[in-house]
């Protein structure tokens, strides 16, 4: 049995989300590898408090430096906003800490490429939040298109919608002004992660067009004023893949009735495979072959699909979104132990950010843009 100490860095909801996967690893995966939740950092003390008590964090924290230089610690999760992901990265590393971050990565491609640098320096194991590609059903997705039983992939269609900021007077937060926490940033960049891992392929160009649909929201602080929204409630990209495939990827943020609209269809040459994560324990797949009984099959999920059977023991009964980030945090956690690699990684984050700089820098001149422009 070999167990890891693991510091959490931001206690807000992705930060309890990821305690919650961690504290449910032995449950069940066993215990040749545990987690030791060791210390939860926020910088609003009564949350550090609350979340320490909460899950039994053996410490809490204001100071991120805490966690990151303490000996005993293990694993560093950074779960801020999006402006201290590479500083605390670049930290990390040189502490020789593993290190898990969520995405975004970057504020862009060069902040970005400061973690990746660091990561390569110190041989740093680690890993980055794109979480749906852990779902068995995107698996098998992959599974099928790369066993060519469907054929060449023809094209992939993508979006991401949610109606976290349908409403106009949701209180502006940091997520309205930076570039990178967009629309396209904050929730497409995961459909861009899944489009390179089910597809198998690279996107080399791309172009794209957004909107700010309410220019201004109220200002937390001041009743009664205003501030800018400064990135995109609403982005849409079409693009091509190295393979010869196109792709369109939607996103938006201003969507109502969108909870996690996240649907994918991938079109090859003899199939089509479709998915949509609100029935996150279904896949649809439709083979040519069939003939004149062709029609869209339903599989449903069960514990012949890979890491499903750690958590249900029959088709039909289903997992849940915190069973995808128990499945990271298990793969992670296996990596550290074996000290191996793993996807995806700093490096793959690092590709995701210099994908939103050419459809960032698309939208601003108005062009098709080659992914190459804009990698450092």
């Amino acid at each position: 049995m070999k167990i890891l100490n693991v510091a959490i860095i931001g206690g807000g909801w992705i930060g309890t989300s990821h305690a919650k996967a961690y504290r449910a690893i032995r449950e069940h995966y066993g215990s040749e590898v545990i987690p030791n939740l060791y210390m939860i950092v926020d910088t609003v003390e009564a949350q550090a408090k609350k979340v320490a008590d909460e899950f039994q964090f053996e410490r809490w924290s204001t100071n991120p430096d805490d966690a990151i230089n303490d000996e005993k610690t293990d694993i560093v999760l950074i779960t801020t906003p999006n402006q201290f992901h590479v500083p605390l990265v670049e930290k990390a590393a040189a502490a020789g800490k593993a290190i898990f971050c969520e995405k975004p990565l970057g504020m862009n491609g060069a902040d970005a490429k400061k973690a990746l640098d660091a990561v390569r320096r110190y041989h740093t194991i680690s890993m980055v939040g794109f979480v749906y590609i852990n779902n068995p059903a995107v698996v098998e997705a992959r599974r099928i298109i790369e066993s060519g039983e469907i054929g060449e992939v023809v094209a992939f269609q993508g979006r991401y919608d949610m109606e976290y900021s349908a409403d106009p007077e949701i209180p502006h937060r940091w997520r309205d002004y930076d570039e990178v926490s967009g629309a396209l940033g904050d929730i497409g960049a995961h459909m861009m992660a899944i489009s390179d891992f089910v597809t198998g392929a690279k996107m080399t160009e791309v172009v794209g067009s957004s909107r700010i649909l309410y220019a201004d929201r109220p200002d937390p602080a001041n009743s009664g004023k205003r501030l800018p929204v400064t990135n995109d409630d609403l982005f849409n990209v079409l693009y091509k893949l190295d393979n010869g495939a196109l792709g369109t990827l939607v996103t938006s943020r201003v969507a109502p009735g969108e909870k996690v609209g996240i649907r994918f269809e991938v079109q090859c040459t003899k199939g089509t495979i479709r998915f949509d994560q609100e029935r996150m324990n279904e896949l649809d797949v439709y083979y040519a072959s069939d003939g004149s009984n062709a029609g869209f099959r339903n599989i449903k999920m069960g514990p012949q699909h890979g890491e499903f059977g750690v958590f249900a023991s029959a088709q039909g009964l289903g997992i849940s979104w915190i069973d995808l980030m128990t499945i990271q945090a298990h793969k992670f956690l296996t990596a550290v132990a074996e000290r191996r690699m793993v996807k995806p990684d700093i490096e793959s984050a690092y590709d995701i950010n210099i994908l939103i700089d050419a459809m960032l820098k698309s939208d601003r001149e108005h062009r098709w843009v080659s992914v190459s422009e804009c990698r450092l």
